[in-house]
């Protein structure tokens, strides 16, 4: 079975684990923290701590020392990690994993006083679960149909994250997994409608994941063929019966190191196009100059739901997930500005990104998703036509999460940022993870 042999690799590789991949998963905590400070004041962020109620379980992140019940923290501290579309993300997966995996494994280790070394490793296992998940499902018909992998893979992450963390043996971690596999929910009908309850998705999966994992470890039992079954995930999302196969966990490809971490608060598939329209921008293109301009990328970011939308972009989510609005913004300013997202459209925006197409390339259809190549080329007035190039993004590293940490998180912990950056690049000078949680204040 698919989830049994999951779990008993999962639990394997635990102890053998390489130290980049945990050094990795550092980087992936301080991106998620990033992302919750940074979206700390969004409007789905104070709905989502507004429906948590009173307890003293669990910490809620840059809220001013609340704290709540654990699955309503985690829920609360999940959609602020989502809440800029500034995650990080797995590109073969079509996955944020930080949004789901991150805030229950920080949360368990808090309750537990696991050591931060401790959480780091769950992350790692958590990461994978997903992406070994989506490798059985993922099939074309999946995105066809409508549904959105972060919501429908994410349990199974926030599942092996805390199963790692309670110390479950692979036969209850399979039950957990098989448990969060009937939780796997979400459909993108809010690219198209304009609407928020892309933010609460992950949370709702980062939740059952981890109640499922709590769950077995209380005797309750999951599907064992909840992937490859005649009614398990393959069949019901990805229109499939037969093909799955079995995981395969490798110390040397783990999806962790695959993960990248957005230069820009945009949709994923958007980020190679916007870099492409910046070096336009910075050889002085004009927008007014600009008669029309294309897109050129992989069908993957072409077809995704919102992606290909170059009119209907009166909403905040609707212009973070258009490859037209996001070339239009980065040729007018030089960048992506947040305040574009938010308030009335700016007509020269509107105007451009109505003149601007999307193409799907041949060549970056194939590179995707070993690479996320993208093309920018406009027509201006005068009869000449420029391009632009991005290979693969500009993936910051690991030194520029810490300083987009630095920029989100200061304005709240003060000195105490820095320390808390020390304390997750050395994780084995942190043996109690309720120490560092205390911090996120």
């Amino acid at each position: 079975m698919f989830l049994g042999a999951l779990a008993e690799q999962l639990e394997d590789a635990a102890p053998r684990l390489r130290p980049e991949a945990i050094e990795q998963a550092g980087t992936c905590l301080l991106d998620a923290l990033a992302c919750a400070y940074g979206g700390r004041e969004m409007p789905w962020v104070s709905q989502a701590r507004s429906v948590a109620g009173s307890g003293d379980e669990a910490a809620i992140w840059a809220a001013g020392g609340r704290r709540s019940g654990l699955s309503d923290a985690v829920f609360a501290n999940s959609v602020a990690c989502h809440a800029l579309l500034h995650e990080d993300t797995h590109a073969e997966s079509r996955v944020h994993p930080g949004t789901v995996v991150i805030p229950a494994a920080l949360a368990i280790g808090e309750r537990l006083g696991s050591p931060l070394v401790d959480v780091l490793r769950a992350i790692v296992l958590g990461y994978e679960a997903i992406a070994q998940v989506a490798a059985a499902v993922l099939t074309d018909d999946f995105v066809a149909r409508g549904w959105r992998a972060s919501s429908v893979f994410g349990p199974f992450g926030a599942a092996a994250a805390v199963s790692s963390l309670l110390r479950l043996d692979p036969a209850a971690t399979a039950h957990a997994l098989g448990l969060a596999a009937s939780s796997s929910a979400g459909i993108c009908q809010w690219a198209r409608d304009g609407t928020a309850e892309v933010f609460f998705q992950n949370a709702g999966a980062c939740r059952a994941g981890l109640v499922a994992a709590l769950l077995a470890r209380e005797g309750a039992t999951g599907a064992a063929s909840a992937v490859e079954g005649i009614f398990g995930l393959r069949q019901a999302f990805g229109g499939a019966r037969g093909g799955a196969g079995l995981p395969e966990v490798r110390l040397d490809r783990m999806a962790i190191s695959a993960t990248f971490f957005k230069a820009h608060p945009s949709c994923a598939l958007t980020q190679e196009a916007i870099d492409a329209a910046q070096q336009l921008a910075a050889q002085g293109i004009e927008p007014d100059a600009v008669a029309d301009a294309s897109v050129h990328t992989s069908g993957a970011a072409a077809r995704y739901p919102g992606c290909d939308n170059g009119t209907s972009l009166t909403t905040t989510i609707s212009r973070q997930m258009s490859l037209q609005f996001a070339v239009a913004a980065a040729l007018t300013d030089g960048a992506l500005r947040p305040h574009r997202y938010s308030g009335p459209l700016d007509p020269r925006l509107a105007e451009l990104a109505a003149r601007t197409s999307v193409v799907v390339d041949p060549d970056a259809d194939r590179a995707f998703p070993a690479r996320r190549d993208a093309r920018v080329t406009v027509r201006l007035t005068d009869g000449r036509t420029v391009s632009a190039t991005n290979r693969d993004g500009v993936n910051p590293t690991a030194a520029a999460v810490a300083e987009k940490f630095r920029d989100y998180a200061a304005p709240v912990l003060g000195p105490d940022t820095d320390d808390i950056v020390t304390t997750v690049r050395d994780p084995g000078s942190c043996p109690d993870t309720a120490e560092l949680v205390a911090r996120l204040r």
